[in-house]
């Protein structure tokens, strides 16, 4: 009987685990979390924070799932290494565990941002564990402003949290856009103008000089520009790093992430990797991020992972690498090389920017061929734009409709959209039998919908 064995037990790692347990129902599967808690859904985590939903609502797997499939679960249990040569993980109490075959979905943790009076972690927030998203509730109760730091994805999420809880939050950008690695200025313009809209304020090229420390709790910062700003919370986010400090020694070759093959296969023969913690071997373009972290691309590459430790040859297709979320309401989708570093790139975007329009779309053309695209506002197209992608198709081969519901501001709406999931943007199956005002969960990130007349079309 295999034995199968993830270290994760985030959406990579239960996706690897259910794919497992389709295609064999006899083998033995153990995965070790150093997290106390069952697989939740982060991407709930800002709701959570604002009383949107409760703790109920972010369960993705409850105990009783573990026992049905007969996952042997070890929750709050760190590895501290692995020896590859005897097919055995160590964890920090010295027990080991065997294996036939393993799975490195061990996720990433936020890098810290020092600053003089940062060692006060007590009054410094982030949100990517439900600890972080429970203590940000305590912490709002008594707190009437925060001040955020950072430029991707995770800073917009605990922006989004903090507004969200009602809470007047002042956004520090030290560069001069929003998620600089996939938008351009003007999509970036457009993002920001609806964070604006909202209440939340932003300054460009400004970092935190010192904290303002009262009573060993932290009050304001002084920015780089000698600008006073109060607040009782402050998040200060940096890049998402892979937990991968347990492989020294074990043979898998590592580069920002545990590098891998398009079979999530490492270098070691019987040991993958998947998620956050992955880094591609290769990429159609080079100015795509090896490592492009969001929740449905480690859905994704755990189910290819899975598929192949049961002796399966599946593929991860990078092509169409995608970036996608839900800020403040707010849709954005990047696609492939959305925001191109070198030359040789020719930008289609039509209308766009428009100054009455707060809506943003490009694509991104080399010799001809669509390699990326950018969607801000409205995602309508997104899904035929991926078939795109993935086929190499050619911009002159584009169906023409479908360009001038992306680019003409006047031409009418299409059926092209169907219907992707408004926060992690999955292509959603919809039942036959489905009725409007019938309920679904996205089964990536969790997300409850009501069916409406539109995804019924």
């Amino acid at each position: 009987m295999a034995e199968h064995v993830i270290i994760g037990n985030g959406v990579a790692g239960i996706k690897a685990a259910e794919t497992i347990r389709e295609d064999d129902g006899d083998c033995k599967i153990t995965m070790v979390e150093d997290e106390v808690y069952p697989f939740y859904y982060r991407p709930q985590l800002p709701r959570f924070v604002s009383g949107e939903i409760d703790e109920g609502r972010l369960w993705g797997k409850k105990k009783g799932f573990y026992e049905k499939n007969n996952i042997t679960l070890h929750l709050g249990k760190k590895v501290t290494r692995i020896n590859s040569d005897r097919n055995e993980i160590i964890l920090e109490d010295e027990t080991t565990i065997n294996y036939d075959s393993l799975l490195i979905a061990a996720g990433g943790s936020i890098k810290k941002r020092r600053y003089p009076g940062s060692e006060l972690n007590g009054d410094i927030v982030e949100l990517k564990t439900i600890d972080d998203a429970k203590n940000i509730r305590e912490k709002i109760k008594s707190a009437k402003s925060a001040v955020v730091i950072g430029e991707d994805f995770l800073t917009l999420s605990l922006t989004d949290a903090l507004h969200s809880s009602g809470l007047e939050v002042t956004y520090l950008m030290p560069g001069d856009r929003l998620w600089p690695e996939i938008m351009d200025k003007d999509a970036s313009s457009i993002l920001e103008l609806k964070l604006k809209e909202k209440g939340i304020k932003i300054k460009h090229k400004t970092d935190i000089k010192e904290l303002v420390i009262k009573n060993k709790t932290v009050q304001g910062v002084i920015t780089t520009n000698d600008e006073l700003i109060n607040c009782q919370i402050l998040g200060i986010v940096d890049k998402l790093q892979p937990n991968m400090g347990f492989l020294n020694g074990s043979g898998v070759n590592t580069g920002n992430g545990i590098l891998v093959n398009d079979k999530m296969l490492t270098n070691v023969d019987n040991i993958y990797a998947a998620g956050d913690v992955a880094q591609l071997l290769t990429t159609i373009h080079n100015e795509i991020p090896k490592i492009n972290i969001r929740w449905l691309k480690a859905w994704k590459q755990g189910q290819v992972a899975g598929s192949n430790m049961t002796g399966n040859e599946a593929e991860y297709d990078d092509i169409a690498c995608i970036s996608s979320t839900q800020i403040c309401g707010i849709d954005l989708i990047s696609i492939g090389v959305s925001n191109p570093l070198d030359e040789g790139y020719k930008i289609m975007r039509g209308d766009y920017p428009h100054p009455e329009i707060d809506v943003y779309k490009k694509l991104v053309l080399k010799n001809g061929t669509v390699v990326g695209a950018l969607f801000v506002g409205n995602v309508l197209e997104a899904r035929e734009i991926v078939k795109v992608i993935k086929n190499k198709m050619d911009y002159s081969e584009i169906d023409e409709t479908l360009l001038k519901q992306m680019f003409d501001l006047n031409y009418r709406i299409s059926p092209f959209h169907g219907f992707l999931c408004p926060v992690c943007k999955l292509d959603l199956p919809i039942s036959p039998d489905a009725k409007v005002g019938d309920k679904i969960t996205c089964p990536a990130c969790g997300i409850e919908l009501k069916i409406t007349e539109r995804m019924l079309k």
